[in-house]
Parts: structure tokens; C-alpha cells; sequence
């Protein structure tokens, strides 16, 4: 969005409330090595990036589009070209990064894949490098939170920093996720009584694995380089669970049709409910599991074996500022001129699709209609065009 917006001439300023710069460790195959550095996350309950690039300096990579049928079911036609704006690369792993798990896969599910990564010549690519790493009008405020949005007859006008602070701003723009974004509303008593509800979030169930001491293990490797998708039950592969888990591995069984609806509200408490429905499909996926550890591939490096607990493991929270009941189709705040939310929060349903490139095409596709509305009125403050 700051990069959409600086393109066509607005004075842009970004506030992020971790660092301002991308922390080396995001380059690590292993997501474990980004969520355990010191910073990079915000505290439980949900784990979510902090920092430029946000969750998108953390996730394990995994590049999906989703459904185009589930999209042309909410009204969006434009899903195409958006997505062909979106400009963070994607590639498929190497043979020679591929972990035990991949390769066990592949060997024995004719219908596995190699996932596709957001990566460049093996290194991650996050939005922030891909969008407004070069981009030097866009003025970034770096470890500061935004703690509220200043509404001024019925339009928002600045927000208020942690420090103290306040920058004007003749229009805002909020993306801080399906868990910061709400709250944010909520701390600003904007957007009603559906804002941090209807909480959607891929259920997911591990299923963990001791690899046999013979069998070669890189906790710093690619912990998720495949998966099986049968109907709407995902397997990933986790190669690795970092380097406190010796030997360690596992599948994750994720649900990508997940029905539960839960909730967040300040604390922060996040509540994520399972339907029945994700529970029956949890088990199908489970049983999934216990058939491919039979065949010959798994037999030869799989110890042990010990099903987890569900809800675990998936971090695709979306729909708490979902269109329809905060936002309007075009991400603006029902109620609240010049105030739009931009972020997976404002999905109006869970993505059949991991969730991050989903993400980036939302953003692009709405990064034009902000503009206009933005556009549609004059400017109210001495922040004009900010």
C-alpha cells in the first residue's frame, strides 16, 4: 500500500513498530531460527512478524494463490491482474535443500508437490524488500507502536504514537494484520461491534516424528519444502523442529476449509474455536498421516510417532475486520471518512490458500481504490497528502 500510494504521489509515512531495517536471521531456510531471534515477533497469543515485512520476515514462505472460484463468489473479478501486480518473487527449493520429510513425500504420494517459496536465488524475499526497500520518498517511523487513530468529526486526522507523538494525516491507512488491526480499532472506539470478531484461522493438528539417528537432519534447513493437498486437507512437511528438538519432525495437518469462528480483544486474547466440521477433517487428515508413514520411505527413517493436539502449529488469522461489517468493499472503515484497513483482517472469509499471497493481491487490488476515495475529498489538515 506505502508503495502503491508513493508511486502516484502521496507523501507517504510509514510506522512500524519493530525495526526498521530487515534482521539477517530472516534470510535463514528456517522460519524457527526467524520466530526464535530476539524482536521479530510479537508476544503470544498468536505468533506474528514484527518489524519491516511483518509476518512475511517470519512465515514459512509457502506460495499459494487460492480458489478463483472462492473469489469470484465474494464479487472480486479483478483477481487476476491483481495478482499480477503483486511483486514478490516466488521459486520452487532446490533438490538439494529438500529435507527428510520432502523427500519421504514425494516418494511415496504421487500427488505431492514441491512447494513454491517467496524466495529469490534461495534467500527470502519479504513484501518490505520487494515494495519499499528502494524507495526513498516513503518516510519510515521504525520501533514505535501506533496506539491510537485521532478521529475529528467523523474523520480520521492523525494517529498517536507510543512515544507521545502525533502525525497528522489527511487519510489512514491500517495494516497491522488480523490481530493488531482490530485491536488498533479497538483501542480508537472505531468501526462497531463486529470489529475482532469472526476470526478465521486454518485448523491445523501435528502429528510429530522422531527421525531414526541415521537419518541426515539440518535443524537450520527448509522445515517445509512439500505438501499433500487431498480435497481441503493440506499436509505439510516439517522437516525440522529447530535445533532444541533433536531429530525432530512432523507433518502438519491443516484444514483449508476450516469453518470455527473465534475472536480477539484486548489483552491480547485470542480465541480460536474449532467447528465440528474442522474437527471430522482434522481426523480424515490424520489418518492420511498414518497411512503415508507405512509405506517403505517413512518406515526407513521414521523412530517414532505422536499425534498433537489441534488447534497448533498455523498462524492464517483473517476476517476480523471483514468486509461487510467494518470495511466496505474497498477497505474503508464503515463510518469513519479517510480511514481504510488493508491487511488479511478484512477478508470475508478464510482463503482456501495459505495466506500470504492472498494477502499481497488484497493489497493490490484495493491499493487503487484507497487512492481514489483518498482522492475523492479535499484535504482537511496541515498533514495534506500524507
Amino acid at each position: 500500500m506505502a508503495a502503491r500510494l508513493a508511486e502516484a504521489g502521496e507523501d507517504v509515512v510509514v510506522v512500524e513498530a519493530g525495526a526498521g531495517t530487515t534482521n539477517t536471521v530472516s534470510r535463514s531456510p528456517s522460519f524457527f531460527d526467524a520466530t526464535a531471534a530476539p524482536g521479530l515477533t510479537f508476544a503470544e497469543p498468536f505468533t506474528r512478524g514484527r518489524g519491516v515485512g511483518g509476518s512475511s520476515a517470519v512465515n514459512g514462505m509457502i506460495a499459494t494463490p487460492g480458489d478463483d472460484a472462492q473469489y469470484r463468489a465474494w464479487g472480486w473479478s479483478d483477481t487476476d491482474d491483481a495478482f499480477a501486480r503483486v511483486r514478490v518473487p516466488v521459486e520452487q527449493p532446490a533438490a538439494s535443500e529438500l529435507g527428510p520429510i520432502d523427500r519421504a513425500l514425494l516418494a511415496t504420494a504421487s500427488d505431492a508437490d514441491r512447494a513454491v517459496l517467496t524466495r529469490r536465488a534461495g534467500l527470502r524475499v519479504t513484501s518490505y524488500d520487494a515494495y519499499l526497500a528502494d524507495v526513498s520518498s516513503v518516510v519510515l517511523r521504525a520501533d514505535v507502536e501506533v496506539v491510537r487513530i485521532t478521529v475529528d468529526a467523523g474523520r480520521a486526522t492523525a494517529v498517536e504514537l507510543a512515544d507521545g507523538t502525533t502525525i497528522d494525516a489527511d487519510a489512514v491507512v491500517v495494516s497491522a494484520g488480523a490481530i493488531g488491526s482490530p485491536l488498533l480499532l479497538q483501542a480508537s472506539g472505531i468501526g462497531g461491534p463486529h470489529v475482532g470478531r469472526h476470526l478465521r484461522n486454518h485448523a491445523a493438528q501435528p502429528v510429530d516424528l522422531r527421525l531414526r539417528p541415521h537419518v541426515p537432519w539440518n535443524p537450520h534447513g527448509l522445515v517445509a519444502a512439500s505438501f499433500l493437498r487431498r480435497d481441503d486437507v493440506q499436509l505439510l512437511s516439517v522437516n525440522h523442529l529447530g535445533p532444541e528438538v533433536p531429530h525432530g519432525a512432523g507433518f502438519l495437518v491443516v484444514v483449508m476449509s476450516s469453518t470455527g469462528e473465534g475472536s480477539v480483544r484486548h489483552g491480547p486474547a485470542v480465541d480460536i474455536v474449532l467447528s465440528e466440521h474442522d474437527r471430522a477433517r482434522l481426523a480424515t487428515g490424520v489418518e492420511l498421516v498414518w497411512q503415508l508413514l507405512g509405506a517403505p520411505a517413512f518406515a526407513a527413517i521414521v523412530e517414532d510417532v505422536s499425534v498433537g493436539e489441534a488447534p497448533a502449529g498455523v498462524y492464517h488469522a483473517t476476517s476480523t475486520c471483514r468486509m461487510g461489517d467494518v470495511v466496505d468493499e474497498d477497505g474503508a472503515v464503515v463510518g469513519t471518512d479517510h480511514l481504510f484497513v488493508v491487511d488479511a483482517s478484512v477478508f470475508p472469509e478464510l482463503p482456501t490458500a495459505n495466506t500470504y499471497l492472498p494477502t499481497l493481491m488484497l493489497a493490490e487490488r484495493l491499493a487503487p481504490r484507497v487512492l481514489r476515495r483518498r482522492r475523492a475529498a479535499p484535504p482537511s489538515s496541515p498533514g495534506a497528502g500524507r
